[in-house]
């Protein structure tokens, strides 16, 4: 399975997409990844075509990769060849024949190369990882069988074991544009701990390799994302996470999926308290989805009194929402003049590639992507128009050409310098004029409780899958209802306030009473917690067979975590300056 000539001009567009798209990409655990071959990248999947873009182009020691790719993309004949020129294995869903899979995947590795497996199978759009199949597992110790060799297949072969090292992609918002992401290398796992148990000829012993390697890479990719049970905790843990770090980059990369997961596992825990704050975080971001705002628009907005959704609102508070929004309007102004050149260049490339989004509405895990590849194929014909526009203007000049292909160049790295501060303008600005219509025209009479319940009847109780636990059965995704501004803004500042200032009274309550709070096991075992031993119907399982053990932590060591990475929390509700009142939401009287 050589690599064609398409490979390395593919990952370097790939390359070009993802960076454009995303604003920061932080790898970590290059250390786990040996310099040669043949390993198997077993990655988490949830951001479709996007997810091999970002993992061929973090790769540590220039690693190429042969993708597992459905074989129905193979069967137009000018994507298959261009497929296959790039190296990549076709998979057959429908019939399960591996041959062809573990033929093309044997050649690739005996050649010390590398394959990218997304063990999920799919792409996928659910508040956690989806249960792991085999494949992955099937084909690192069949290899090992392979290497064996047998009198029909000419005996041992020279080459080496695969190694499989798992690998995260975690997005801090998939869909969003200039958003982060932080991918994670994890430790290599070897075939000789299940070589001698997959080659066994006891019956079953070779499927209960595979589930054992399986459950290994499952646990590595889990440590590696964030995973919660349900939407509601996903959510929370969201809020919560936005309202103690207040602008996104005062979280560090390199804590975001120990924080995130932290917070999910405070939103299982059964405390009264804690479920009351977990469903108002998540009330509140239903009513930011809806409004088409963002906590980090808000940032930035406070108000100097209560904002009750049943009361007319003061005229200093009028005037306060106008003020914001001309100061918003001056800041866009002041930057357009820099900015004008490329943005009036790159508007068609914004607009279809939000057109694209629109196509998949429902779908979160294709938004990014439609984005991206719509956004990419106008990129391919802006930049060589404008290219062959100044090479024109630039005709008579002896390096006309070299003028305009370094000016083309330049552009484009001038738009992506100056595109984060004004786009975040814009946003701020966009924030400003929803709340400036929602506090001048609002619809007092609108029917909070109602719109809310309404959010059940979109999710119907989804199929249980048999033999799946409770905590992997699938939840469907919930298409937000878009409403204006005038509706919902005075509701989402009074959410906004009422859920941070809920979120300070739980947080230290936590810290002052020091019980203990759910964890996941290895956030438990490194911040010296309890892990929970088997219960009596598990202790027969197999590791694999039951649920993931889970943990507990201090509330008191929990919130110190939270300090140490930078949480913004104050050290009592009633001191003066208290960040609830003080973080874009208005205060209000004791």
């Amino acid at each position: 399975m050589p690599f064609g000539f398409t490979h390395g001009p593919l990952v370097q567009l790939a390359n070009s997409a993802i960076c454009s798209f995303f604003r920061e990409i932080e790898v970590y655990g290059t250390e786990n990844v040996p310099d040669r071959g043949p390993i198997i990248f077993a990655s988490s999947h949830a951001n479709m075509a996007l997810d091999p873009a970002v993992l061929s182009n973090t790769i540590p020691h220039g690693h190429f990769l042969h993708y597992w790719v459905k074989d129905s993309l193979f069967k137009n004949p000018a994507v298959g060849a261009l497929l296959r020129n790039a190296g990549n294995i076709a998979v057959d869903r429908k019939t399960k024949n591996n041959q062809k899979l573990f033929k093309g995947t044997f050649e690739a590795l005996a050649l010390d190369e590398s394959i990218g497996v997304f063990p999920e199978g799919t792409s996928h759009t659910e508040p956690h990882m989806i249960p792991l199949k085999d494949g992955t597992s099937w084909a690192a110790l069949e290899y090992v069988r392979y290497l064996k060799g047998t009198e029909e297949n000419g005996g041992p072969k020279k080459g080496r074991k695969a190694l499989v090292i798992p690998v995260g992609i975690a997005y801090v918002d998939k869909r969003k544009y200039r958003s982060r992401v932080v991918v994670q290398y994890g430790q290599a796992i070897s075939m000789e701990q299940f070589e001698d148990q997959f080659l066994s000829e006891q019956e079953g012993e070779s499927k209960l390799a595979v589930k054992r390697l399986t459950w290994m890479i499952d646990v590595q990719l889990k440590q590696m994302t964030v995973n919660a049970p349900d939407w509601d905790t996903a959510y929370a843990a969201q809020m919560a996470r936005e309202l103690l770090w207040v602008r996104e980059d005062d979280l560090a990369l390199k804590d975001y999926i120990q924080v995130s997961q932290t917070l999910v596992d405070l939103f299982t825990t059964p405390d009264e308290s804690v479920q009351s704050l977990k469903t108002l975080l998540a009330t509140y971001h239903r009513l930011l989805t809806s409004s088409r705002l963002s906590n980090f628009a808000l940032t930035d907005i406070s108000l100097s009194s209560t904002l009750d959704p049943s009361l007319p609102v003061s005229l200093p508070n009028r005037f306060s929402t106008l003020f914001y929004f001309l100061k918003d309007t001056l800041t866009c102004l002041i930057h357009l003049p820099f900015f004008i050149i490329p943005m009036l260049i790159h508007i068609p490339v914004y607009v279809v590639g939000y057109l694209g989004a629109s196509l998949v509405e429902e779908e979160m895990e294709t938004q990014a992507q439609m984005k991206v590849v719509f956004g990419l194929l106008l990129s391919l014909i802006t930049y060589p128009v404008l290219f062959f526009v100044l090479w024109g203007a630039l005709r008579g000049l002896a390096l006309g050409v070299v003028l305009a292909a370094v000016s083309v160049w330049g552009l484009g790295r001038y738009h992506s310098q100056l595109i984060d501060n004004n786009y975040n303008a814009m946003k701020r600005l966009i924030a400003s004029w929803r709340l400036l219509i929602g506090v001048w025209t609002p619809r007092p009479e609108f029917p909070l409780p109602k719109f809310l319940e309404s959010y059940k009847s979109f999710a119907p109780d989804p199929p249980k899958v048999a033999g799946l636990p409770p905590s992997s059965q699938p939840e469907k995704y919930i298409k937000p209802k878009k409403l204006p501004s005038r509706v919902l803004v005075k509701h989402v500042l009074r959410t906004r306030l009422q859920a941070a200032k809920e979120l300070a009274r739980v947080l230290l309550e936590m810290e002052a009473s020091d019980g203990s709070v759910n964890a996941s096991f290895w956030l438990a075992e490194e911040y010296d917690g309890e892990v929970q031993k088997p219960t009596k119907e598990e202790e027969g399982l197999n590791e694999w067979e039951r649920e993931m053990s889970k943990g507990t932590r201090g509330g008191k060591e929990v919130v110190a975590f939270l300090r140490a990475r930078g949480a913004r929390l104050g050290v009592g509700k009633h001191e003066e300056g208290h960040w609830a009142a003080s973080s874009g939401g208005e205060t209000e009287a004791e």
